[in-house]
C-alpha cells in the first residue's frame, strides 16, 4: 500500500501524555501517514465526518460510527473490545480491528501482586491505623511464599501475573483454554474452574468476557474455595456477582479481596462493597501507567507498518475480507 493514509486519533490520555505522543507524530510522518488528533467529547457529526475522511482509527468511537465509516483498520485503545463484538463489524468489508492487549500487562499485573502482598500484611489496615495514629499491629501476617494462586485467564496479563507469582515463590496453576502453559504447573479448563479455585490461596481473575464468563464468581464458586481464599478482580466486574462476594468476605470464605473492576463505574457510595471486611478497592485504575502510551505507540507504529505492507496485524480481533 503505497497510497497516504489518514489517521484519526481519539484518546485524550495518549494526546496528553507529551513524550510518546512526539515520537508517535514522528513515526507517522515518517511512514507518510496524515494523523490528526481529534478530542473523545468531539460533536458526532464532527467525529463521524472525520472517520470518514480515514483509514485508520485509534480510541472509541461508537460501533456504529466505525460500521458506518471507511475505516479499514480500528485499533481499539483497550484491551477489552466487547462494545463492538455483535455490531455488524464482523461483515464490514476489508476491515480489520486490533485491541490493545500487552500494553498494560505489566502494570495490572503489578496492581494485583500489590494488592495481594498489602492483604497478607494486612497493609489495608494498617493505613488506616496510620491516618488515626493509632500504632497496633494486626495479626495475623501471612507470607506468599509456598502459598498456590490460581490465575482465571492466562493470556497476556495472566501471563504475567503467573510470571511475578511464581518469582515469590508460589505455585502457580491456571484456567484456561490452552491444556499447558510456560509457568503454570497445571492448566484447567473453564468447565473445571471450581476445581481448580479449591487448590488455591489466592485467586486472581482476568478471564475475558463472555457468555461463559459473566457471573461465574458466585456463591456456588466461593463457597467451593477453602475459607480465608484471596481474590483479586482485575479484568471486568462481570466476573463477579458484588452481592455474593460481599457475603463471602463477611462469613469468611473470603480473607482478603482486592477489586480494581466493577459493574458500576464509578462504584456507588452506597455499594455494599465499600464496607465489607477485608475488601480493598482501587478505582479501575490497575492499567494506568507512566509507559502504557508508549507501548501503545510502539504497537500501533508496528500496524501501520504491516498494514501498509499487507502484513497481518498484532492483536487482531476482528478481520474481513
Amino acid at each position: 500500500m503505497s497510497a497516504k493514509l489518514t489517521f484519526y486519533c481519539s484518546h485524550d490520555a495518549f494526546f496528553d501524555d507529551a513524550v510518546p505522543r512526539a515520537r508517535f507524530e514522528k513515526a507517522c510522518a515518517g511512514l507518510d501517514v496524515d494523523l490528526r488528533w481529534l478530542p473523545q467529547n468531539t460533536p458526532e457529526p464532527e467525529a463521524r465526518a472525520a472517520l470518514n475522511r480515514s483509514d485508520i482509527a485509534l480510541g472509541w468511537p461508537e460501533p456504529k460510527w466505525v460500521l458506518e465509516s471507511n475505516l479499514a483498520y480500528f485499533q481499539c485503545g483497550s484491551t477489552g473490545y466487547e462494545k463492538y463484538a455483535g455490531k455488524g463489524l464482523e461483515t464490514k468489508p476489508r476491515f480489520v480491528m486490533c485491541n490493545a492487549a500487552g500494553t498494560m500487562s505489566i502494570p495490572v499485573a503489578e496492581h494485583g501482586i500489590a494488592m495481594m502482598l498489602a492483604g497478607t500484611r494486612n497493609l489495608h489496615l494498617h493505613a488506616v491505623d496510620a491516618a488515626g495514629r493509632r500504632f497496633v499491629r494486626r495479626p495475623p501476617y501471612r507470607e506468599v511464599f509456598g502459598a498456590t494462586a490460581c490465575v482465571c485467564g492466562l493470556g497476556h496479563i495472566g501471563t504475567e501475573i503467573a510470571r511475578m507469582c511464581k518469582g515469590l515463590g508460589m505455585e502457580v496453576i491456571g484456567v484456561a483454554r490452552s491444556k499447558t502453559h510456560t509457568i503454570a504447573s497445571e492448566v484447567y479448563p473453564l468447565d473445571r474452574i471450581r476445581e481448580a479455585v479449591t487448590r488455591a490461596d489466592h485467586v486472581f481473575i482476568v478471564l475475558p468476557l463472555n457468555a461463559q464468563t459473566a457471573g461465574i464468581f458466585d456463591k456456588t464458586l466461593f463457597d467451593a474455595m477453602r475459607p480465608g481464599t484471596c481474590l483479586y478482580a482485575l479484568a471486568r466486574g462481570a466476573h463477579y456477582v458484588a452481592g455474593d462476594l460481599v457475603d463471602a468476605l463477611k462469613n469468611g470464605r473470603l480473607g482478603f479481596a482486592g477489586i480494581d473492576v466493577f459493574t458500576e463505574e464509578p462504584l456507588n457510595p452506597g455499594s455494599p462493597l465499600w464496607t465489607a471486611p477485608n475488601c480493598l478497592i482501587t478505582p479501575h485504575c490497575s492499567g494506568r501507567s507512566v509507559r502504557e502510551h508508549e507501548r501503545l505507540a510502539d504497537l500501533v507504529i508496528e500496524n501501520i507498518k504491516r498494514f501498509k505492507a499487507g502484513e497481518p496485524l498484532l492483536n487482531t480481533v476482528m478481520k474481513t475480507d
